[in-house]
């Protein structure tokens, strides 16, 4: 978009011109709404970002342009503000998933767990086959020491949601934390029965594996999952722990390709903790012109998602964060 452009390059002033002429052409664009929102939100003109996402739930009042104003008034410390913005926009948008886990999260951060109980399992009822939502439930069963209902309700997820590779992994983790690595190795196999090309389960055998073993299954991994990124990016932590400096380099390089328009999560671009394995490798390995560049190939791929990157990136504390400061936190957060 010209306007990104403009506003990259300083510009904000060109940046809000174009907006405008673009609301003139296109009043109910969700896109343009919520561009002029982060624009004016991330230039620190709060009071103009809410009044336009006010005119904008009017206006255009579609589901993810609710999500942006609860998500908005959270990050502002309008903890009440975003509850009931989300009360309403559950029930003009009751099959909307993020709605229930931004709810949910919510009340799990003022200690209510009775309400985010509620919440996460309106949600998986409205939308059953979102695994966040059963992911979520299952790990506030957890955290509230209750394993044996976490592990029921992943049970349940498995059963709505087949060949899931995420809600597989969660059920290895819980088998792991509950009953320790026995268990876990049995869930896994279990795990890569049903899903044989998941690089996420196959990566978790490889580091499961004893050292010696790893590079063997690595090479099956590869085979196995139509070469994942989440196993190049193994394959390139092997080398590194190997002192294959050069190798290790190569395959990070290849785990996040250019990232084209249409791609989706299965590209490596677009998983944050990637580049944060890339950077941290630099960090030890490389100079800083070699860091540099990791830094502006992520900022230009802007990742989305990764367990730790996400984690990071919607952490209340990083609003406002760039993409380059996040892509530090997370290279120091792994490991």
């Amino acid at each position: 978009m010209a306007a990104k452009e403009k506003w990259n390059a300083g510009s904000v002033d060109a940046a809000r011109a174009i907006l405008a002429r673009a609301f003139d052409a296109n009043k109910e664009s969700e896109k343009i709404w919520l561009a002029a929102v982060k624009l004016e939100a991330e230039n620190n003109q709060l009071s103009v970002a809410r009044e336009l996402l006010i005119r904008a739930r009017t206006i255009a009042d579609t589901e993810r342009i609710w999500m942006k104003s609860a998500v908005f008034e959270r990050q502002q410390g309008q903890t009440e503000a975003a509850l009931q913005t989300l009360a309403t926009a559950i029930s003009k948008f009751p099959k909307f998933a993020k709605l229930y886990m931004i709810q949910g999260q919510i009340h799990v951060s003022q200690k209510n767990y009775p309400a985010a109980r509620g919440s996460f399992a309106a949600g998986y009822k409205a939308c059953p086959k979102e695994p966040t939502l059963w992911i979520l439930t299952s790990r506030l069963e957890e955290a509230d020491g209750k394993s044996i209902k976490a592990r029921a309700l992943l049970e349940k997820a498995r059963q709505v949601n087949p060949g899931n590779d995420f809600i597989w992994a969660e059920s290895v983790g819980v088998e792991e934390r509950s009953g320790g690595a026995a268990p876990g190795k049995a869930m896994l196999a279990r795990a890569l029965q049903e899903c044989p090309s998941s690089g996420l389960l196959w990566s978790m055998l490889i580091w499961s594996e004893p050292r010696p073993m790893r590079k063997t299954r690595a090479l099956d991994a590869l085979k196995k999952s139509n070469d994942s990124p989440l196993i190049i990016c193994t394959v390139a932590r092997l080398f590194w722990a190997e002192r294959k400096l050069e190798k290790a380099r190569e395959w990070f390089q290849r785990a996040v390709p250019p990232r084209q328009e249409s791609a989706d999560v299965d590209n490596g671009a677009d998983i944050g903790d990637l580049w944060g394995w890339w950077l941290k490798f630099e960090r030890q390995h490389g100079t800083e012109e070699q860091r540099e560049a990791v830094r502006i190939k992520c900022v230009a791929a802007e990742p989305r998602h990764g367990p730790t990157w996400q984690a990071i990136a919607k952490d209340l504390k990083n609003t406002g964060r760039t993409i380059r400061e996040i892509l530090e936190m997370v290279a120091d957060a792994l490991q």
